[in-house]
């Protein structure tokens, strides 16, 4: 599985340029996807209920959470490496474990979902990062995030919002807005009837992990991805034919589709033949609350 690229050039590329990609070829970058865990929004499907705006956990997600935690295949190696080490009685030389970082979306049930599911010494995760191109399609009141204020005010000291400074308001739900009209105005979907919208957002994801990952120190790093349902559908699926797995897409007409080539829909990844159906199959089918997957 790997990123497409999304531009081309018919100029020759300067000799920094030529090294970086073939670093890049020779690298494997390994990241975990997790679906955020049961919000009140996800109970209710009451969407754009003001109630539910940036929803939260609820108690069943948060067990959720508690169970992948405890669960979850990163820590059982970990652990399992540990104790095969502790049980020979003297000194091996193993394999050094791989510092991780959390990518997150800034929305609450990411972020609470990101840091109830990965212990920051366990999985030795040197920093929590929230991305705004990790966001859910941005269509309702439950897809609305909150002031960025507020949010570093919560979870201050556990995540950066460094990216989030230049934007205290939601900048995608006030294009949104002016584009649409407000929420008693048009109630159905926005973001997910222009989805290009939400890959063009994820492959500015993938270039920020292609870029840290050509920065010296940053090498071993494994990245964990908090984010969302229709996201991820979006990344796993967009650009991919339906001739061997048919899923949907959101279910709704691209009528907000404002590009002059409509066709032009890009893959955002590559299944590449080693993979295998199976593997395509798994990445590519819905994800549930608090489901965990590897590439």
């Amino acid at each position: 599985l790997r990123p497409i690229e999304t531009t081309t050039t018919t100029t020759t590329t300067n000799e920094n340029e030529n090294e970086n990609e073939k670093r890049l070829l020779r690298k494997k970058i390994v990241m975990h996807f997790v679906r955020h865990a049961e919000g009140t929004h996800n109970v209710a499907k009451a969407y754009n209920d003001p109630a539910h705006k940036d929803a939260r956990l609820t108690a069943r997600g948060k067990e959720q959470c508690r169970r992948l935690a405890e669960e979850q295949p990163l820590l059982l190696k970990a652990a399992a490496e540990e104790a095969a080490t502790a049980g020979r009685g003297h000194i091996i030389k193993t394999k050094r474990r791989r510092r991780r970082i959390i990518a997150t979306s800034p929305m609450t049930r990411c972020i609470q979902t990101a840091n109830l599911c990965f212990d920051k010494d366990a999985h030795e995760i040197t920093e929590t990062i929230a991305f705004e191109e990790l966001r859910e399609t941005v269509n309702y009141q439950c897809d609305i995030r909150r002031k960025t204020s507020e949010l570093k005010k919560e979870f201050d000291g556990t995540t950066d919002f460094g990216r989030l400074e230049k934007d205290e308001e939601d900048p995608l739900w006030r294009y949104w807005i002016e584009r649409c009209g407000s929420e008693e105005e048009h109630t159905t979907h926005r973001e997910s009837a222009a989805l290009h919208k939400c890959a063009d957002r994820a492959r500015k994801f993938f270039e920020w992990v292609e870029n840290r990952a050509l920065v010296e120190g940053h090498e071993e790093e494994e990245i964990i991805v908090s984010s969302h349902s229709a996201f991820l559908r979006c990344v796993f699926n967009y650009g991919h034919t339906q001739e061997k797995f048919e899923y949907h897409m959101g279910g709704s007409e691209q009528v907000f589709d404002d590009r002059e080539d409509k066709t032009n829909n890009v893959k955002i990844v590559q299944y590449l033949p080693e993979d295998g159906d199976a593997f395509e199959e798994y990445m590519r089918r819905d994800y549930e609350n608090c489901e965990l997957r590897s590439a």
